[in-house]
């Protein structure tokens, strides 16, 4: 089970979920069923989003041409035990949201070095 969620304030997030962060955990080899009711997008120059065709529901935000990297907290049946331990763009959260308590705090320009340093070193390897 998975313990820890991440919340992305970047400004796609937030109209992707209404106006608050897209609270999102990470998974490793997901196992997908019910593919043809996913509409997959890009968007960014990096980033693909998920919804289901049927319902609307957000399901998973990944690198593109990657397995699936975050899938959207609400998905879980069993959410007890998860404590947010991150936020990243938080120069983009509003003043209206407190942030999590102890969990890492990361801005715009910490996130984008870290995926540039991400795709230097796998395009090395």
């Amino acid at each position: 089970m998975q313990e820890t969620a991440q919340a992305c304030h970047c400004t796609q997030c937030q109209r992707w979920t209404g106006g608050g962060p897209l609270f999102a955990v990470r998974v490793r080899d997901l196992d997908l069923t019910g593919a043809e009711n996913i509409h997959s997008y890009a968007h960014s120059d990096w980033g693909d989003r998920a919804v289901c065709q049927t319902c609307g529901s957000t399901l998973y935000w990944k690198l593109q041409d990657r397995s699936i990297a975050f899938v959207a907290l609400g998905l879980l049946d069993d959410q007890s035990g998860i404590t947010v331990t991150e936020e990243i763009f938080v120069d983009f959260r509003p003043d209206w949201f407190p942030p999590f308590e102890g969990a890492a705090q990361r801005t715009e320009a910490e996130m984008k070095a870290q995926l540039a340093a991400f795709l230097e070193k796998e395009n090395q390897t």
